[in-house]
């Protein structure tokens, strides 16, 4: 069994497809900027729909069967990373096209947090923008943050993404922006344990998460590239891997209803596998600053954890 990674000390990551994929059907991209890039500049803006059978295909892409997702009521936490890779790569390629970071050797997702302002539904318009929010130099590397916010066509805020890649063995001259909110594992948290779900990762996991997201990384989908890349088989990508710890978390956590999440955030620290089980434990945190309910999770695969510093936020009860 392989030892568990993190990205401090040995930065695998699974990655976030190949550029120039698009959203077939449910987005429409819009202008992309060129040029010199600045933070909190805006790179893309773009539009779409929620579709419903494209609700209803993620959710059954990641193993998610919720009543609230096959009924048409409500959308999983994590559909609208579906609709924003073309703006998230834009933003990325501006980033890494502006000089500002040297020595670049590749740019896996490192972390991923999501804050819910609103509620997606359905059938809904929306639309979305990236821009680039923050850079800080780490031990091992570089990691950018690249923010993308989904709000309704009158501009009311959604689903806000904060998009992290590591650019490894990379330096830059001084850090950008601010990171985003903290989201470590509280050391206390283990003697509160909520539960543990176990997810079953089916052998073509990836292929379906792929057709619902056209995030197509090599390495989830081709078995020689995966080893030319030194893993034993194909991996999901990371976006899958938290779609399926976040039908976990809501089942465990909120009740079965999406609707109560404010925040989920968690960084990726191992390859996870098909044909295998994975668990995903639930402990409380605390509360956050406003006195709402937290849970902290992990994502455990064999004797890796390959999801940590995982961070739910919710509305109370």
């Amino acid at each position: 069994m392989e030892a568990p990674h993190d990205i401090a000390t040995d930065p695998f990551v699974p990655g976030i497809g190949v550029p120039g994929i698009g959203v077939p059907g449910i987005g429409v991209p819009g202008t992309g900027a060129t040029g010199p890039i600045a933070l909190g500049e805006v790179c893309a803006r773009e539009r779409g729909r929620v579709d419903e059978d494209a609700v209803y295909a993620y959710a059954l892409a990641v193993n998610d069967r919720n009543d609230l997702y096959l009924q048409g009521a409500a959308v999983p936490p994590l559909f609208t990373a579906t609709l924003i890779l073309p703006a998230l790569q834009e933003a990325f390629h501006r980033i890494t096209g502006a000089g500002i970071i040297r020595d670049d050797r590749g740019g896996p997702h490192g972390e991923h947090d999501v804050h819910f302002h609103g509620t997606v539904r359905p059938g809904m318009p929306v639309v979305w923008e990236s821009s680039f929010h923050s850079m800080k130099q780490t031990s091992s590397g570089v990691l950018t943050v690249v923010r993308i916010m989904v709000s309704d066509p009158d501009g009311a805020p959604l689903v806000e993404h904060f998009w992290s890649n590591y650019h490894i063995g990379a330096s830059i001259d001084a850090d950008l922006g601010a990171a985003p909110p903290d989201h470590t594992f509280p050391d206390d948290a283990r003697a509160e344990p909520v539960g543990r779900r176990t997810v079953v990762i089916d052998r073509d996991q990836a292929f379906r998460y792929a057709g619902v997201s056209n995030d197509r990384a090599p390495h989830a989908l081709d078995e020689e590239m995966a080893r030319a890349e030194g893993y034993p088989t194909k991996i999901l990508q990371g976006m899958c891997t938290f779609g399926l710890v976040a039908g976990a978390v809501v089942d465990g956590a909120a009740g079965g209803d999406p609707r109560r999440l404010l925040r989920l955030a968690c960084r990726f620290a191992g390859p996870v596998f098909p044909r295998r089980e994975l668990d995903v434990n639930l402990y409380r945190a605390g509360a956050d600053g406003d006195g709402r309910p937290e849970v902290a999770f992990e994502g455990v695969q064999g004797d890796s954890v390959v999801v940590k510093h995982g961070r739910a936020g919710l509305v109370p009860d």
